[in-house]
């Protein structure tokens, strides 16, 4: 592991732990819209339906260091299946944030939003089951399929963020002093026991 690494953890993690705070602050502006509406009162529910739109353009802006983050712990071991999950988890993220931030600014209707975004939504499903099998497989995340599809409910989303969030930072809390000069050569793509 490089100190570039343990940057990209760091950053990565902690965007996590903001981003499942936000998804909670998210989901309660969410059910104090609905139970507003069943109240009565369109427009106090639709000034939370508009705060949890503006949380949804954060929190997918927080998703995308995560996404470079989980490719940074994953890549060592399935490369070619990081690389795409990454182009994935990137594309699917920007366009939940373009889409949501021009619901925000009122250029997109909810109508003409909600076809283009719960698209969006299944590719960055495909994300989080993804890299929870690959995260399952090489063991660098431990309980990562059963991790995604919490985090593909909404509901328990901020579980997973900082369940996620934790792992990336314990990652990042390893001294640099203490790396090996084996992790150091397979960093740099040479076999463990390899001399120049």
């Amino acid at each position: 592991m490089t100190t570039r690494n343990m940057s990209i953890f760091r950053l990565g993690g902690w965007a996590a732990l903001a981003s499942g705070l936000v998804s909670a602050v998210g989901f309660v502006c969410l059910a104090l819209m609905y139970a507003l509406f069943a109240a009565g009162s369109a427009s106090a529910a639709l000034a939370f339906g508009w705060v949890n739109d503006v949380l949804a353009v954060v929190n997918g802006l927080l998703m995308l260091p995560v996404t470079v983050a989980v490719h940074a712990l994953l890549r060592s071991q399935r490369p070619t299946a990081s690389r795409l999950t990454l182009m994935i988890g990137i594309g699917a993220n920007l366009a939940i944030v373009v889409l949501q931030s021009l619901l925000v600014i009122g250029t997109l209707t909810f109508q003409q939003e909600i076809g283009p975004v719960l698209v969006a939504f299944l590719f960055l499903a495909a994300w989080f089951v993804t890299t929870g099998y690959l995260g399952s497989s090489s063991r660098l995340l431990p309980n990562g399929i059963r991790m995604s599809v919490l985090a593909i409910t909404y509901v328990a989303y901020p579980i997973w963020a900082f369940w996620l969030g934790r792992h990336l930072l314990n990652r990042a809390a390893v001294p640099v002093s203490s790396l090996s000069a084996g992790a150091e050569r397979e960093e740099r793509g040479l076999p463990a026991g390899a001399t120049r």
